[in-house]
């Protein structure tokens, strides 16, 4: 009953975005409004986490699980990766002319954008620690708008189920990215101290750093929210650094360590190592993990 509660309003705020057209939700507000709240959401996320108590012992927590689960994700992810792509996919990557520097300065650049917010709410949370107020209820309710912009955002972008889900080697590629995550997860809630769900919540970002931590913060678990922030926001970075490489092996590396990414941030890069032919795969991919973020993660905290 718990797990219903939890991911019910979650899933019908998301749908509703993705089914229901509303004429005041144009493309470019939704963009915006998306960016704003993100990190509005992020510097709530920051305060609530800096008027915990013990702030640093968490915070040593946080980095420390953090740097074991990229270790874990990355190993078992390349791993399963490189044999699909061995088993299901002769395709190797382009030889790259040029690294794309401008896109991995424009993560890092986001990237610090992104922890600004963060650390600027981490800060007021320590001032305001003594200050009643619901951040955690603030949280709830944006993360519910939040889902609704993110559906109405993949509508908006005309992708189809089923016309992604029958991309043979988008699906392949998600399912062993989804599978060997989890896996890491799995084994990580031993090596952690975390619970088995609590390893396997944490790990269902699939990269998308912006969702991942908002969703597990506001289901109730900050460090382990920061945790997931902290987990994401290095596997994305560490897919625009290696994509040039994973690329001349073959596209299963590339496209499936950039996790959900694939469909947006990391595309123009895995586009300009593969060629065109590679769109399709990289939005079957990317859409198939992206869209099971905001369900994963609920379900699994909710067998709390």
């Amino acid at each position: 009953m718990a797990m219903l509660t939890t991911l019910g309003p979650l899933l019908i705020a998301l749908l509703f975005g993705y089914w229901v057209h509303l004429k005041p939700f144009t493309p470019e507000r939704v963009a915006k409004w998306l960016e704003q709240l993100v990190y509005l959401i992020l510097g709530l996320i920051g305060f609530s986490l800096g008027s915990l108590d013990n702030l640093l012992d968490k915070l040593f927590v946080a980095g420390y699980q953090a740097v074991i689960l990229i270790l874990l994700v990355s190993s078992f992810s390349l791993l399963g990766l490189y044999v699909s792509g061995k088993c299901f996919n002769k395709h190797m990557g382009n030889n790259p002319e040029q690294a794309a520097s401008a896109s991995l300065k424009q993560a890092l650049l986001d990237a610090l954008k992104t922890i600004s917010w963060v650390i600027g709410g981490v800060a007021l949370g320590v001032i305001g620690k003594n200050w009643t107020l619901n951040i955690d209820e603030y949280v709830t309710w944006l993360l519910y708008f939040l889902l609704f912009l993110i559906g109405c955002q993949l509508r908006q972008g005309n992708y189809r189920l089923r016309k992604l889900f029958l991309n043979s080697q988008g699906v392949i590629i998600a399912l062993v990215t989804i599978v060997t995550t989890l896996l890491a997860g799995w084994l990580s809630s031993f090596m952690l101290d975390l619970t088995w769900y609590q390893g396997l919540a944490v790990v269902s970002g699939f990269g998308w750093y912006s969702l991942s931590g908002i969703l597990i913060t506001g289901l109730g678990d900050p460090v382990l929210g920061t945790t997931a922030f902290l987990l994401d926001l290095s596997r994305e970075i560490i897919a625009l650094m290696f994509i040039p490489f994973l690329a001349r092996i073959n596209s299963h590396l590339s496209v499936g360590y950039s996790g959900a990414t694939a469909m947006d941030f990391t595309l123009p890069m895995l586009g300009k190592f593969h060629g065109s032919q590679i769109v399709p795969v990289c939005i079957a991919s990317g859409f198939i993990m992206s869209i099971l973020v905001p369900v994963l993660i609920p379900l699994f905290l909710g067998m709390s």
